[in-house]
């Protein structure tokens, strides 16, 4: 059985392309890698986006393993000077994506430059590439709220591609069990809940 750890980045610097962690994302980030310190995980896997890469190499440093970067994890597919991160959270509230998140609309929130059947293809092949390099183990899988969205919901078998907002820095666990079947156990852990679960 291999269970995967998807991990949602910490908190980015807003409105920059391809953004560094901002410091309450580094203590995000921090705070995740002291709850899966000890948790068994075998391998580390990342988006090659920055606040990705960062926010795996802080749990690397403890769990003790450098993550291997995997581009088909890319927040909706796009490159990374492909458009400007935006942070939900700062959305002025007259701004129509952020009542669209307000009414659980997200997917409103998508950009309209995204290939909605490709990214979730592509999110899913990347996912599948990971359960065939990983046959058995705890792999944390350090990448972004959309690309959660479609693989879980790929799971699930939910039609929308983003449907859910996950928590920076949380953990949504799905494991590969006997017959090969990919289950989701929870989803948007936070590291208090993952010291508790360990």
């Amino acid at each position: 059985m291999t269970e995967l750890l998807l991990v949602r980045h910490g908190r980015p610097e807003s409105g920059r392309i391809d953004p560094p962690l901002n410091d309450e994302g580094i203590a995000q980030a921090r705070r995740l890698a002291r709850a899966l310190e000890g948790a068994g995980v075998t391998a580390l896997v990342s988006s090659d986006l920055r606040r990705a890469r960062q926010t795996a190499d802080i749990v690397g440093a403890a769990v003790g393993h450098a993550p291997t970067s995997l581009p088909g994890l890319r927040e909706w597919g796009l490159p990374a000077d492909a458009m400007e991160y935006v942070a939900l959270e700062l959305l002025e509230g007259d701004d129509p994506r952020s009542t669209a998140i307000a009414e659980g609309r997200y997917m409103d929130f998508v950009p309209d430059v995204v290939d909605l059947t490709a990214f979730r293809a592509t999110v899913v092949d990347a996912f599948d590439e990971i359960l065939a390099s990983h046959p058995a183990g705890r792999v944390a899988v350090v990448c972004h709220g959309g690309t959660i969205n479609a693989y879980v919901g790929h799971l699930a078998g939910i039609s929308d591609v983003f449907w859910f907002h996950p928590d920076y820095a949380s953990v949504s666990r799905v494991e590969r069990v006997r017959g090969g079947k990919v289950v989701i156990r929870s989803l948007n852990e936070t590291p208090c809940v993952l010291v508790e679960s360990n």
